[in-house]
């Protein structure tokens, strides 16, 4: 972990006072107690996240690859198939491709970028136990076309694979973007040129296909927690991402791509209502100071129970409210289809997302869910 030579009067609000990892300093949160933990495990309701019959489950479609391949080259040798110059003006677009839970392929004027990839069976520490995919990926991981940055939001296992970020490293090698404190665990597999590990609101500009195409990777706050042992909860930052074209041009607008990584919007206690407790300010910031986006990347599963999920997972009603808050054009969800984490039905998240933007009167198709494997275009 970097060392915090820090003095508490200078730290961010979001470092702990004592040098000792990180807290969310919002009164959004509240950290569940041991007790708490316990009494979840006991009322967690088996029998309605029951995995349904294999017709009911997320869609899986087989990836287009020619129109992957076609958008990993730089928007000048990009063609619509009607020889049109895919980036040229009133052309432009951005896809993301869903590989199952928060994996996401981002293809931003031709630079590739992985969020999250998790390609094992399980999301554990050993294969052998932990929560098995009860949808496979929609491809094997030497079927991606080339990887050039891999955004990691944070730790935990449903994140953060071992094999998976073995596999990318040796066929890829591709630049790891990490939050505070990851670096040590990358070294520690021998990956130790290519990672770049930053705190909130930090950023990087990078190049690619020979200066046609440069992005800006900014890392973001959002309300969560780490850790990979019962003895490193909060030592590693957890965070959102964004990735950003930066404009060759004074006449070009960016392309803002936002990814919430995993994250809570505010407390719900039992017996108190959801419309009077504190909202986490981070996504109306983020909104502010970067946006509004053309795409984002929103969690919308493993909300239940939600006296105990809610500090840190967004049920379809929170996710909602985030793309209110950052400000995004178009939406998809994620964060659900891939394993049981939690108790909710596992169909379920869809159909509230689906509600909930109707109840606050928005189009439904701005913020809505796709099969696995399918690329969502968005043409700008």
């Amino acid at each position: 972990m970097t060392k915090d030579i820090s003095t508490k009067a200078t730290r961010p609000a979001h470092h702990d006072p004592n040098g000792n990892g990180f807290v969310n300093p919002w009164p959004s949160f509240q950290r569940n107690s041991l007790m708490d933990t316990l009494r979840m495990f006991i009322e967690f309701n088996w029998k309605q996240a029951k995995i349904p019959p294999k017709e009911e489950l997320a869609t899986l479609v087989k990836l287009d690859m020619d129109l992957l391949n076609q958008n990993s080259q730089p928007p000048s040798s990009q063609t619509n198939g009607q020889g049109t110059v895919a980036g040229a003006e009133g052309d432009r677009r951005v896809m993301a491709t869903w590989l199952g839970h928060a994996c996401f392929l981002l293809q931003i004027e031709g630079v590739n970028v992985l969020f999250d990839p998790v390609f094992s069976k399980s999301c554990s520490p050993v294969q052998w136990v932990g929560p098995k995919r009860y949808t496979p990926p929609p491809c094997k991981l030497d079927e991606l076309p080339r990887v050039d940055i891999v955004v990691i939001s944070h730790n935990h296992y449903d994140h953060l694979d071992l094999a998976t970020i073995q596999a990318l490293q040796r066929d890829h090698k591709p630049r790891f973007f990490v939050p505070l404190g990851n670096k040590a665990w990358f070294h520690s597999i021998g990956i130790k040129d290519n990672v770049y590990e930053y705190d909130w609101w930090n950023t990087h500009e990078l190049e690619f296909h020979g200066g046609q195409s440069h992005v800006r990777v900014t890392c973001t706050p959002c309300q969560h927690f780490t850790g990979r042992s019962l003895t490193d909860h909060y030592k590693t930052l957890w965070a959102s991402w964004v990735v950003e074209s930066v404009p060759k041009l004074p006449s070009e607008k960016a392309i803002k791509v936002f990814f919430g990584g995993d994250t809570g919007y505010r407390t719900v206690r039992r017996g108190i209502s959801e419309d009077e407790v504190p909202h986490c300010p981070a996504f109306k910031e983020i909104g502010e100071r970067i946006g509004p986006f053309d795409l984002s990347m929103i969690p919308i599963g493993a909300y239940s129970p939600r006296w105990f999920m809610s500090s840190i997972h967004c049920s379809p009603e929170d996710a909602v409210r985030v793309h209110e808050d950052i400000k995004s054009k178009r939406s998809v969800g994620m964060h659900w289809g891939t394993w049981v984490l939690t108790d909710e039905d596992v169909r379920e998240p869809p159909r509230r997302l689906e509600a909930e933007m109707k109840s606050r009167g928005h189009d439904p198709a701005t913020f809505n869910t796709i099969q696995l494997g399918e690329t969502l275009v968005v043409n700008l």
